[in-house]
């Protein structure tokens, strides 16, 4: 798996297997069978193939080295189809036994249902993807929610619930049955931040991930990318808190949930 996301890497360079022996002050045939998984991975080579192919983030070097040299094991979220910066979120949200999360725009990711999830891959991005591409995201989304095994709270915009993407009310409507189900679970928070709430915070979509034994990781999406970002963390803990203090309680969140499928669904 990891010889294979070197070769990604590689080729995404234009690089040619010499340039990468020489970085590694081996042979040709040396990179070959790394890339093959032949041989045993060391972390020097590593670390001088990842400069050489541009991987400079801490993070995403060390969940490659970590799996390289057999430091945990490897998973789906490893292979080089994953982009290495969602890599590197999926490993602390697997990791994770609470996930805090925001999103201002669209339901978060753990808890959109199939087709929600294919039509907010589409809204994200324009022009659209190509269909490979969409439907690999819409998986994605998918084995992360099977493989969840944190806490999750999520505090969700009430915009967003009243907004169905693309127009399309019926898709909307089958996710707002699935979130009022997904209230009944033991293992998820959901409050509703009311549209009328004095507090309107201009953030973009963010995740805190728990980690036992760690340091707590803060998760911000980008419209280019999503970053992980440890300096804001203390910040984002600040609004985490007006969120939760101003949102409706979770008790009422059915309830909330429930008046506006309601009053959607007369619009059918």
């Amino acid at each position: 798996m990891i010889g294979s996301r070197l070769r990604h890497l590689r080729l995404q360079r234009n690089l040619r297997q010499d340039a990468a022996a020489a970085a590694v002050d081996g042979s040709v045939s040396k990179i070959s069978r790394m890339e093959r998984g032949l041989t045993p991975l060391q972390r020097q080579d590593l670390t001088d193939l990842l400069a050489l192919y541009g991987v400079t983030d801490p993070a995403q070097r060390e969940v490659l080295i970590s799996v390289a040299v057999g430091e945990r094991d490897p998973a789906w979220w490893d292979d080089h189809d994953v982009p290495l910066e969602e890599t590197v979120l999926w490993h602390h949200e697997h990791a994770s036994d609470l996930i805090r999360t925001f999103d201002p725009l669209q339901l978060p990711d753990l808890l959109q249902t199939e087709e929600y999830a294919r039509a907010a891959t589409l809204a994200r991005h324009y022009p659209a993807p190509l269909t490979d591409a969409t439907e690999n995201a819409v998986k994605n989304v998918l084995r992360r929610q099977d493989a969840r095994t944190a806490r999750l709270w999520a505090v969700i915009d009430e915009p967003v619930l009243w907004r169905p993407i693309a127009g399309d009310l019926a898709m909307h409507l089958r996710q707002l049955d699935a979130l009022i189900a997904a209230t009944e679970a033991r293992d998820i928070t959901v409050q509703i931040l009311p549209g009328d709430s004095p507090f309107q915070p201009c953030s973009a979509p963010f995740t805190i991930f728990r980690v036992p034994g760690k340091r707590q990781t803060l998760a911000i999406r980008h419209y280019t990318s999503d970053v992980i970002d440890l300096v804001a963390m203390e910040r984002y803990g600040l609004l985490w808190d007006q969120l939760i203090g101003v949102a409706h309680c979770r008790d009422d969140t059915p309830h909330h949930l429930a008046r506006i499928r309601r009053t959607l669904g007369e619009h059918r």
